[in-house]
């Protein structure tokens, strides 16, 4: 298969190397060779994934044998969410849950899967643009070999034809199809067309290899006249479908493990007798529980139509490589979720209810109390 790979360096220059060791292999079409790309990716990147989801994993566990006596503050300090939040978040340090440890992770995970993300983006492009470049420059000696001794400008119709023929078994030969998709560096949008104007063409180019002089664009524009597929359609939005249903199962069943795994609701209990030292202490006692400012199931749910839409927006645009990556993607990062959710229920399933250490320091909440319920001075 005639794929070319441009040079690079760092990640993009990673993406270059590993394509091309799979295309490598001889018998993937590059539509496969993308899919083993992207389980590659994904490998590499598993271990700090499993990590993340393994430490979310025990904080949900010390969250659950916590659940009681953050209930317990609720009722003490429901109506003051400021002094309840300080409260419950001692109790946590206490116990060894949270903290930055764990929030640290989870944030250098979502930066690494974005900074991926872009850059596999702009590597896929980069190739699709060096590649539609090389078709050209084949094309175009094609092209200039034929008419070097004619008057190109004045072919007959039998040497227009005999051109025709030449440069489309030419075309046929460098072109990257796949399934539907007539060209696999333009979007699978029936909007496109397999073969760039000279407007795009220089938009996507180096400035060293645009076609700037009327001479380079009519020849440009002659030369893809003699192209069968230059008026058809490109494809039928059907990869941008299959993108924003793999991203939004993605997205469901992780939502759905997240619940199965959340700490259980706390049975509501009679509260036992509480020492207080102020009246807003004995005003709050039986106080309701405050909401939370940002309902995570709900932010849940927003994501859920959130990043299809977005998926789609890609996968319009961008190159069809790309929006093949991003369906690979979605589909392998489902199968390790559960996969992953399997082997962390296995390592913890032995793993014994921590002990709950109840005494904190209670001045983070109040300086001037001496003693309530979980904690002393």
């Amino acid at each position: 298969m005639n794929i070319q790979f441009p040079s690079g360096s760092g990640i993009q220059g990673f993406v270059y190397w590993l394509l091309s060791q799979i295309m490598g292999w001889g018998w993937l079409s590059y539509a496969i060779a993308i899919i083993f790309f992207t389980l590659f990716i994904k490998l590499i990147l598993s271990p700090l994934d499993f990590f993340n989801r393994l430490l979310t994993r025990r904080t949900q566990i010390k969250q659950q044998a916590l659940a009681g006596e953050v209930k317990d503050l609720e009722k003490i300090y429901g109506n003051d969410p400021l002094t309840f939040t300080r409260a419950r978040q001692a109790l946590y340090q206490k116990n060894g849950v949270g903290g930055m440890g764990s929030s640290l992770i989870a944030l250098v995970s979502v930066i690494v899967t974005m900074v991926v993300f872009f850059q596999v983006m702009g590597a896929l492009n980069n190739i699709s643009n060096y590649n539609i470049r090389i078709q050209y420059q084949e094309l175009q000696g094609v092209y200039q070999e034929y008419v070097a001794d004619k008057d190109a400008a004045n072919l007959t119709d039998e040497q227009k034809t005999e051109l025709s023929n030449l440069l489309n078994a030419k075309y046929n030969d460098v072109k990257i199809t796949g399934g539907w998709i007539k060209n696999l560096w333009q979007p699978d949008n029936p909007l496109m067309k397999p073969i760039k104007s000279v407007n795009d063409y220089n938009k996507s180019q180096p400035n060293d290899y645009k076609l700037t002089t009327d001479e380079q664009v009519a020849e440009y524009n002659a030369i893809y006249d003699y192209i069968d597929v230059k008026n058809q359609p490109n494809g039928f939005f059907i990869l941008a479908i299959l993108s924003a249903l793999t991203v939004f199962g993605s997205l469901k069943i992780n939502a759905l493990m997240a619940k199965r795994n959340a700490p259980k609701k706390v049975e509501e209990k009679k509260p036992e007798q509480i020492i207080t030292y102020s009246l807003r202490d004995a005003k709050q006692q039986g106080a309701e529980q405050e909401k939370p400012m940002v309902d995570p199931a709900q932010m849940t749910n927003i994501m859920m139509w959130v990043m299809p839409l977005l998926y789609v927006y890609f996968a319009t645009l961008q190159t069809s490589a790309f929006a093949i990556y991003m369906i690979a993607s979605s589909a392998v990062s489902t199968l390790l979720s559960v996969g992953f959710g399997f082997l962390i229920d296995l390592i913890l399933r032995h793993v014994k209810t921590p002990e709950i250490k109840k005494e904190f320091d209670a001045t983070v909440i109040n300086p001037h109390t001496k003693y309530f319920k979980g904690g002393k001075k």
